[in-house]
């Protein structure tokens, strides 16, 4: 009996912590795939316009991303964007982790 509530309690835990870092991983695949493709159709556009661009989308998809964690490189016909922010989950409950997402893209078609 008290090993199927340890093992319940285990379980639960775990469905928790998945409930919890799900949307979070989501939210980060789906915001590093829009600025992906941002970088890759804004070649021409100036980088203030860019960082303009990330920040809304940021917005959109509910991304804690501050305006001086993004950065916007050109080399050699290619716009580089990168962007760092730091997102907090509770795992457990009673427990929260800030949990860092570096995102580095490259615009080349």
């Amino acid at each position: 009996m008290i090993k199927k509530l340890i093992k319940l309690a285990v379980f639960l835990l775990i469905a928790n912590a998945v409930y919890r870092v799900a949307p979070v991983w989501l939210h980060y695949y789906t915001f590093k795939d829009a600025v992906r493709e941002l970088a890759l159709f804004s070649r021409e556009k100036s980088d203030a316009i860019v960082i303009d661009k990330v920040m809304t989308i940021a917005r959109e998809h509910g991304i804690p991303l501050t305006r001086e964690y993004v950065q916007v490189r050109r080399a050699n016909d290619r716009l580089l964007i990168d962007a760092t922010y730091v997102e907090a989950v509770k795992i457990v409950p009673g427990y929260k982790y800030d949990w860092r997402f570096d995102i580095g893209v490259t615009g080349v078609r």
